[in-house]
């Protein structure tokens, strides 16, 4: 039993939801209440959002919100989604108490284990129908639900289908190919994020690093304007080893499962487009990923790679063999009147692929050196499969280093912020689990086509 009454239009949804799942055979148990989002508000945000570059989603009010939690649960179905999300509001909810997100067909279940008092965004799963779950006869009287979005996915394709992910360009090499074989530790570190920007969920890339403690902290760097700040850090999903097993493969089953939900915000430099967070749980050991070497000191990199997820896709590498040049005050977005940029401004490393190229969605991942140490993340450029011989750049890691005292402490707890460069830990060498972590197979593989512009544009 709900709260709020449903319109006419979301009492037809709910009939046919049920038709559906009976002609279907899904198990989505008919007895719990419906929350279902409307078709106009949905367009209208659809329209809105496809202004901006890579965001995949859409928040869209339900209609429940506040929900009846002696139902045990509430169905969501938003008419032709690819995907949805869900961002909750949690109050006096018992820590032992979890809750279950699953998604009708193809089934996708995530286990969340949630704090008493709360805001939770829930990830992806495919399809526009799925259901929030717990047990309410183990529920105090004062517990309390809301949901608060739903997040309609309108862009967006699954590995269960003929191709992956995100539909990036042909000449996309995959990690999985022999060009990869001497990265294994920067293609371990690599992870595609999520993030929740209010009406909105967008992606990118990141990677992981080590610092000098060498505790194994789970801090990840990225772009600073994909987004990720202090009052969203919490919405944000850090997906690993999204990639495939064999070169030009087909899907095979690395399907998002691998996934942290929430981060904390650390720092930020807006001269180098850089921002660190810590995620918001240790990353078990079965993940297998590494906490990538760095280095801030200005020297030039000769050589080396990034490790990206274009468009949203399974992880790929690009490869540079001339030396990177230090570019100051370069201007990302392009020029507006009068020659001003309309962007940002970032002191970069500008880097020509000898093989490979980025794409929207690639923003955020690292810069590799000669000695597999990052040296900085992707801010734009010009490459693409059509120009291949583009410069891409990359805001440099010495430059937020001198810029932001938080990113200097948080990587080098040791010295203060002294010592420029840690080399890598082989795996996380965490407990694993924790709060934060999602159990499950998963998710959305984001179809976003790359975000194109003339001249320099960023990449997000």
């Amino acid at each position: 039993m709900s709260l709020l009454k449903p319109t006419w239009a979301a009492t037809f949804k709910l009939v046919l939801g049920a038709l559906l799942l009976t002609s279907t055979g899904v198990s989505l148990s008919l007895s719990l209440p419906m929350a279902t989002t409307d078709d106009a508000e949905r367009r209208d945000a659809v329209e809105a959002s496809a202004e901006f570059p890579l965001r995949y989603a859409v928040g869209l009010t339900p209609s429940l919100e506040r929900i009846d939690v002696g139902s045990g649960g509430v169905t969501v179905f938003s008419a032709g989604a690819h995907s949805l999300g869900l961002r909750i509001s949690l109050q006096n909810w018992p820590s032992d108490q979890p809750l279950q997100w699953r998604s009708a067909a193809p089934e996708v279940v995530h286990h969340i284990t949630p704090g008493s008092n709360e805001t939770r965004w829930l990830p992806d799963v495919p399809g526009d129908m799925a259901s929030l779950r717990w047990e309410a006869d183990a529920l105090p009287s004062d517990a309390r639900l809301t949901l608060e979005l739903v997040y309609h996915g309108y862009r967006g394709i699954y590995g269960v289908q003929a191709r992956a992910a995100g539909d990036s360009g042909a000449c996309n090499i995959d990690v999985a190919c022999p060009e990869a074989n001497s990265w294994n530790d920067p293609v371990r570190a690599t992870v595609l994020i999520t993030v929740g920007n209010g009406l909105s969920r967008s992606l990118c890339s990141g990677a992981l690093l080590n610092n000098t403690a060498n505790d194994g902290r789970p801090l990840l760097i990225t772009a600073r304007h994909c987004g990720v700040t202090p009052n969203n850090a919490a919405s944000m999903n850090t997906v690993f080893n999204f990639q495939r097993s064999n070169c030009g493969g087909g899907d095979d089953g690395h399907d998002m499962r691998d996934m942290i939900s929430g981060s904390t915000w650390l720092g930020e430099s807006a001269r180098a487009d850089t921002t660190l967070v810590v995620l918001g749980s240790d990353v078990p050991n079965r993940f297998g990923a590494v906490l990538g070497a760095w280095s801030a000191a200005p020297a030039t990199p000769t050589s080396g790679v990034s490790i990206h997820h274009p468009a949203g896709d399974q992880k790929k590498i690009s490869l540079y063999s001339t030396a990177a040049t230090a570019t100051d005050r370069q201007c990302i977005s392009g020029v507006g009147l009068l020659g001003q940029c309309s962007g940002f401004i970032v002191d970069a490393w500008r880097v020509q692929w000898r093989r490979g190229v980025t794409e929207g969605g690639s923003s955020g991942s690292g810069l590799w050196n000669q000695n597999r140490a990052l040296v900085g993340v992707l801010s734009g450029g010009a490459s693409a499969c059509s120009n291949p011989d583009g410069s891409d750049f990359f805001g440099r890691l010495a430059a937020a280093w001198d810029d932001s005292a938080a990113i200097r402490n948080a990587l080098d707890p040791v010295s203060g912020g002294t010592s420029r460069s840690s080399d890598g830990r082989g795996n996380s060498g965490a407990s694993g689990g924790g709060g934060g972590s999602l159990d499950g197979g998963l998710l959305l593989l984001l179809g976003i086509a790359a975000w194109c512009r003339r001249g320099i544009r960023r990449r997000s």
